[in-house]
This record gives structure tokens, sequence and C-alpha cells, in this order.
């Protein structure tokens, strides 16, 4: 009976486990305009959080000088992405560069320096 069972576990979990082999997805509008948003609205938490961290690494006084320089260029830098996100995002990404996993290609295995040598 537990054979039994094990089996019938085993059956269903690799039924319903399946791996997604599509290449990824490229962002759409909503996704770069939402990534955006979320930049630019969360951007000034990065004071506080760099702040915070530093408090509790290297101590209050880094923590708190140095933390509030390194958010302050954080938030900055969050905020100069969010704002080219939501300035791009009507475009599409064709555009741009695409990732090296979207091009395509096929590279060939072994190597071509490996293949004389490859047993």
């Amino acid at each position: 009976m537990k054979q039994l069972l094990a089996v019938l576990t085993l059956i269903v979990t690799v039924s319903v486990a399946h791996a997604d082999l599509t290449m990824p997805k490229k962002p759409t509008f909503y996704d770069r305009l939402g990534q955006g948003l979320a930049n630019v609205i969360l951007a000034p938490a990065e004071l506080f959080d760099s702040t915070y961290m530093l408090i509790q690494a290297d101590g209050p006084t880094v923590g708190t000088t140095k933390g509030f320089v390194q958010g302050v260029g954080r938030m900055i830098m969050d905020m100069g992405i969010g704002v080219a996100e939501i300035v791009t995002s009507p475009f599409g990404v064709d555009g741009l560069k695409a990732a090296a996993h979207d091009t395509g290609d096929v590279n060939l295995y072994p190597p071509a320096d490996l293949r004389d040598n490859w047993y």
C-alpha cells in the first residue's frame, strides 16, 4: 500500500510540475511604466534604508553621515532610472538592443576551439 501511494504521489507530482522552456517575455508598456512609477515613488526610501544598513554595520556616526550621502545618491539614481522608464515606456523595446538571451543565436556545442579535442 505504501509503495502504491508513493508511486501515485510521484506520478501526480511529475504530471503537475513542468518547466517553462519558452524565451523570457519582453517587458510590455505596462511593465515598464509600473516599474518606472515604482522607482520614482519608492526612491526616497533609499535615504532611510542606506542610513539604517550602515548604522547596523559601521555604527551611528558613519551610518548617519555616509548613509545619508549614499542614500541621496541612490535616490537620485532610482529617480533618474524611473523617469527614463516612464518616458520610454510608450516606445517598444524593439528599438533597444536585444538582450543576449533574446538574439536567437544558438551557440555551437562544443565550442570551435575544443571541437578537435572533444572526447
